[in-house]
């Protein structure tokens, strides 16, 4: 009973269920992947228009060095004054002159432009002096406050290149605490008019850089960040302490949006090189900020779901709970009638469906089930008329008497046996096959024993128009199996690939056994059977057609159906010149 409970109680619970977790379903499914496929590709192209814009103004920022250098080349002659003037022990009232003009050249960028922090021009000389937009003129390397750029000058400088470097300045102004200056320092080199090198140093103020990047709109969470040729970290807007690994992975990602784990945590990533500096723009949004909305949407459905099936649950098990006890009273009845207890009185009034389908089970039952039992029992009767009504085609008694009454008619007239006799005893003993046999099932040995006569007598009337080749497995011959169903099929070949056949006609049974079927084949090279025809014969061999041909194929087909079932009739394959194989599929047990 339990059992009966809980599967209704389950269906209940379906049918309260579909109607509310369909259309959350459906619309949490469909709303999920169109707002991340929108979503991804909004971001996906606002973050590379951001990018871009960083790109194109920063790349602006730095392009002071072009400037400068175009001046130094419109002025080579006063830049070798420049190097004869590191050289001097003194400057005179001219150098000074000279000195202020080409002083001017980076002195304008620097008070202009808030972002530059100090320019200086270094040209090689003995004395190790440059000239600095910070003071008021030329300065000597070993007394000046900032020197680092000088050592990296020294590690990377050659001709021609541009190259960048993140350094720290230590400022330390009189009666002034020192001061710590991040600082980006863009090298460049120049080649003066007799061929000696000199450098360019833009010293870039990062906190300008960082107050840009923090002034552009940008999601919650969204970090910018610039990295050199050597993948150092030049400038951010917020910190972001990367390892090796995770640079590793930044910098060879592809330029379209991929996903990353940064500081253990996922993030959609955006990268877009610069060719004139070798820089790399890299925009990362956490993962989790970036989808909030999809994720809200899934926890919003999921609540959805869950609370559905709380209520549905609910529902169920009370709508179980009211309707149960009429369904345990039917299965009651039910039970008692298929127990053949006595049944209970029939309700006085039809109020609701338990009632009624009560009264429908008391007044119906006992009816169908006597009505069940005729239909078996005239069903049973019928097939086994069916069955004696086949198989008495094939006992006509009278031919026996009359072939024994023939046989010593044929003695006495020729005086001795010959082949008429031989004739008369094989068909005799076919006749006595059938008559004496009182089951429906024989052993095979006995069928192919009886089958061979009839074959015997056919070679005397059809001289050498045909040879019969018997090819049976060891140990077949103790099976049952339908009395005289193997002499119809070579009555078959002989009847109807004979008919026009200009060669001898070669009939081969072969009988071959398997762990559950008996696997009978009729196989001749006659002259076959028509496309048509054997779409008819098969056409008629499925349906109820009989012949009228008492030991025609129709018939044996409609008496190994009847014995083993419908679907172990005969099978025909033929094809039109080339011969014919009947196959019959026997059960063994």
């Amino acid at each position: 009973m339990d059992s009966h409970k809980r599967s209704f109680y389950i269906k209940n619970l379906t049918k309260l269920l579909i109607p509310m977790l369909i259309p959350i379903f459906i619309l949490g499914s469909a709303a999920i992947p169109l707002i991340h496929f929108n979503l991804k590709e909004k971001i996906n192209q606002e973050n590379l228009n951001l990018l871009n814009q960083i790109q194109m103004n920063v790349e602006m920022i730095f392009d002071e060095l072009n400037s400068i250098n175009l001046t130094i080349a419109a002025s080579a002659v006063e830049f070798i004054d420049l190097q004869n003037m590191l050289e001097k022990e003194w400057l005179d009232q001219k150098d000074y002159v000279k000195l202020a003009s080409i002083k001017n050249t980076i002195d304008s960028p620097a008070i202009a432009h808030p972002y530059v922090d100090s320019i200086y021009i270094y040209i090689e000389n003995d004395k190790n002096r440059f000239l600095t937009s910070t003071t008021g003129g030329v300065v000597d390397l070993n007394t000046f406050e900032d020197t680092s750029w000088y050592e990296s000058l020294i590690k990377e400088k050659s001709s021609d290149k541009v190259w960048t470097k993140k350094r720290t300045i230590v400022r330390k102004p009189e009666n002034f605490p020192a001061k710590k200056i991040e600082v980006i320092s863009v090298y460049r080199s120049f080649t003066l008019a007799n061929g000696d090198l000199g450098y360019i140093v833009l010293n870039v103020n990062t906190t300008y850089l960082k107050d840009y990047l923090n002034s552009l709109y940008k999601m919650p969470g969204q970090n910018i960040l610039v990295m050199d040729m050597t993948n150092q970290v030049l400038f951010e807007n917020h910190p972001v302490h990367l390892t090796s690994s995770e640079i590793e992975k930044m910098v060879t990602t592809p330029n379209e949006i991929d996903t990353l784990k940064i500081q253990n945590e996922a993030s959609i990533v955006f990268k877009l090189e610069s060719e004139k500096y070798s820089w790399l723009f890299f925009s990362s949004i956490p993962r989790s900020s970036l989808y909030k909305l999809p994720y809200q949407l899934i926890m919003v459905t999921i609540i959805l779901l869950f609370l559905s099936i709380i209520v549905g649950g609910i529902s169920a098990y009370f709508l179980t709970k009211r309707n149960f006890a009429d369904i345990r009273s039917i299965i009651t009845i039910l039970n008692k009638a298929e127990k053949g207890e006595p049944l209970p009185h029939l309700p006085t009034v039809v109020k609701d469906v338990h009632s009624f389908i009560i009264h429908k089970i008391v007044t119906n039952f006992m009816e169908q089930s006597y009505m069940k039992v005729l239909l078996s029992e005239r069903k049973y009767k019928l097939q086994a008329l069916e069955l004696s009504m086949h198989q008495s085609q094939l006992n006509p008694h009278f031919l026996f008497n009359t072939l024994e009454t023939i046989n010593w008619k044929v003695i006495s007239l020729t005086k001795r046996p010959n082949e008429i006799n031989d004739m008369i005893d094989h068909l005799a003993n076919i006749l006595r096959f059938s008559l004496d046999a009182n089951d429906d099932l024989v052993v095979l040995k006995d069928e192919i024993k009886h089958t061979k006569s009839y074959v015997e007598i056919q070679k005397i009337r059809h001289k050498d128009q045909f040879t019969c080749v018997w090819e049976c497995d060891e140990g077949v011959e103790k099976y049952y199996v339908v009395k005289l169903f193997l002499q119809p099929l070579i009555e078959n070949s002989l009847e109807h690939g004979m008919a026009g056949l200009e060669r001898t006609l070669s009939i081969k049974v072969r009988i071959k056994s398997s762990a559950s079927f008996l696997n009978v084949s009729v196989i001749d090279n006659g002259t076959g059977i028509g496309a048509e025809k054997l779409l008819d014969i098969r056409s008629k061999l499925e349906s109820a057609y009989s012949s009228s041909d008492h030991i025609g194929l129709y018939n044996t087909n409609k008496r190994l159906q009847l014995t083993y079932g419908e679907k172990h009739g005969i099978t025909i394959r033929s094809k039109l010149g080339w011969g014919t194989i009947v196959d019959v599929k026997i059960p063994i047990n």
